[in-house]
């Protein structure tokens, strides 16, 4: 497969071919015929902003915008394909638009324009080494990012998120992934890979203050202690309180939104699963019973 020859050239910007009408400037600059412009193509990494027009171009075109269509047009299919997650022959249609912008012609426009491709042809490439790691760096993601949103994360859990982040997209870089690149990993949330690790390191210093401190040795009994008669009290069990809301109903979601600093004590196993089944909630020295999910009255 031959590679594409990036001939090195100062910066131009938007170039017009010798000879172009002024009138001619916006038409390879019009979005709805598919052009990219370079300020977004820089920002987005998206083939629909790479310069170019992939739409429909009128006759007589001259053959450097004839090239850069055809070539832009391969490049999106492949990126369409790396965006569904079954990549193909993806390469295939790379190694054509290579060869389409290699013949091109040697005009000031096309020249500037190859180093742009050469660009975008390693993003689609990033992209595809990406994509078996991305449901990892997802969940990974989310992850810490759901336990540093909690008042009071649990500091070992937040801790081995965060490990877990960072290696993760470690792992990624080390496959060839473009750290500059914008990476969707939840609907409106794109940016590079590296501001997702920053992000994940940055959490380090939280689950380190979360840490518990360190118990001192308790004194020998001089008594036995009494048996337990009841269940252990339930507390949060490392749920955050947005997921608790979710499983509350009526007088219990009430009561729980009413204490947005505490999580209530009870008789059984932690989390909101039991939560909302037991007859009794503490929060200290107050004591709220249930019927179902409705608040039961002190007579």
């Amino acid at each position: 497969m031959r590679k594409l020859s990036l001939v090195c050239v100062p910066l131009l910007g938007l170039v017009l071919l010798p000879g172009l009408a002024k009138a001619d400037e916006f038409y390879w600059h019009d979005p709805e015929r598919g052009c990219g412009l370079l300020d977004n193509w820089k920002k987005t990494y998206r083939i629909a902003d790479l310069p170019g027009c992939d739409g429909e171009l009128k006759k007589n075109a001259p053959p450097g915008e004839t090239a850069m269509h055809d070539a832009k047009k391969l490049l999106r299919e492949a990126e369409k394909a790396i965006d569904s997650g079954q990549p193909g022959d993806y390469e295939n249609k790379i190694a054509q638009a290579t060869e389409i912008m290699n013949k091109a012609p040697q005009d000031p426009r096309t020249i500037w324009a190859r180093g742009h491709f050469a660009k975008a042809i390693a993003v689609l490439r990033s992209r595809a080494a990406l994509l078996p790691k991305l449901p990892k760096i997802r969940d990974n993601v989310k992850a810490v990012s759901d336990l540093t949103a909690q008042a009071k994360p649990d500091g070992k859990a937040l801790g081995d998120a965060v490990a877990s982040c960072v290696a993760s997209i470690k792992e990624a870089e080390q496959a060839g992934v473009d750290m500059a690149v914008p990476v969707e990993l939840s609907p409106g949330q794109s940016k590079p890979l590296r501001a997702f690790l920053s992000e994940c390191e940055a959490a380090t210093a939280k689950a380190a203050a979360a840490e518990p401190a360190t118990k001192p040795p308790e004194a020998t009994p001089t008594t036995k202690p009494e048996t337990p008669t009841a269940t252990a009290a339930g507390t949060d069990g490392g749920v955050p309180r947005e997921k608790w809301v979710k499983k509350l109903k009526g007088d219990r979601k009430k009561t729980f939104e009413a204490h947005p600093d505490a999580f209530p004590a009870f008789d059984g196993e932690p989390g909101p699963k039991a939560a909302a089944k037991a007859a009794e909630w503490r929060y200290g020295a107050e004591v709220i019973r249930f019927k179902g999910n409705k608040l039961l009255k002190t007579k």
